[in-house]
Parts: structure tokens; C-alpha cells; sequence
């Protein structure tokens, strides 16, 4: 005989996390290229709750990640950066599921592999 439990599976409670997150405004501005983004604090501090709440855990992984040193287009050194992020969405049974997401980023610095895994996490 199986046991009855009332915990819900991976994909229940993934369904549940989606139904309660909305839609998350660009409210934040990159003045030197002049356009309004969601960065991935502003991604992180609405979604974080209600994946708590539902006992839900997201654990990226990049499969592939490819680097290449380029110029800014006023002749600075810089880095792009293309990943492609696995994350396995855990649940409160235990059950899981995978999906993938691409990040891309150019840095004068040394944030690029950041500042791509940042995007593929807001794009996931």
C-alpha cells in the first residue's frame, strides 16, 4: 500500500512559485547606454520568496562557457562572455527537474562570467 502525502511534487510546486510571481518592472537604469533593465537583485529579492515559500531551490550549473577578448567600441580591452547555465529546480519532495538558459556579457573587467551567469538566472 503507497502512503498519501500532501506534499507536492517538483512540478506542482514549480506551477505554484510561477502563478505567484509577476511581472517584474525595468525599474532599474544603465545611464551610460541609456535604457532601463531588471537586474538580478530585483529578480532575486521578488522571486526568492515565494521559491521559499513553496519550498522550492534552483541550483544553476554551466555546461559550456566560451571567452573572448574584444575592444569597446572606444578602443578599451574588454571580455565577452557566453555561457550556457543547467539549473536543476528542486522540490519539496525531493523531485527535480533540469532546464537551460544562455548569458551573455561584455566587461572591461573582471565581472563578465557574473554578470552572464546574472542573465542567464534573470532569463531562466
Amino acid at each position: 500500500m503507497t502512503e498519501q502525502t500532501d506534499t507536492p511534487t517538483v512540478h506542482q510546486a514549480w506551477a505554484a512559485v510561477m502563478g505567484d510571481v509577476r511581472e517584474l518592472e525595468k525599474g532599474d537604469r544603465n545611464n551610460h547606454f541609456g535604457f532601463n533593465f531588471r537586474g538580478i537583485d530585483a529578480v532575486m529579492n521578488a522571486a526568492g520568496p515565494i521559491l521559499r515559500r513553496h519550498r522550492v531551490a534552483v541550483v544553476p550549473r554551466v555546461t559550456s562557457a566560451n571567452y573572448r577578448d574584444v575592444q569597446t567600441a572606444k578602443g578599451k580591452p574588454a571580455r565577452e562572455v557566453t555561457l550556457v547555465v543547467e539549473f536543476a529546480v528542486y522540490g519539496p519532495a525531493g523531485d527535480s527537474f533540469t532546464g537551460a538558459a544562455p548569458g551573455e556579457s561584455m566587461d572591461e573587467g573582471d565581472k563578465g562570467t557574473a554578470k552572464a551567469m546574472s542573465v542567464a538566472m534573470r532569463t531562466f
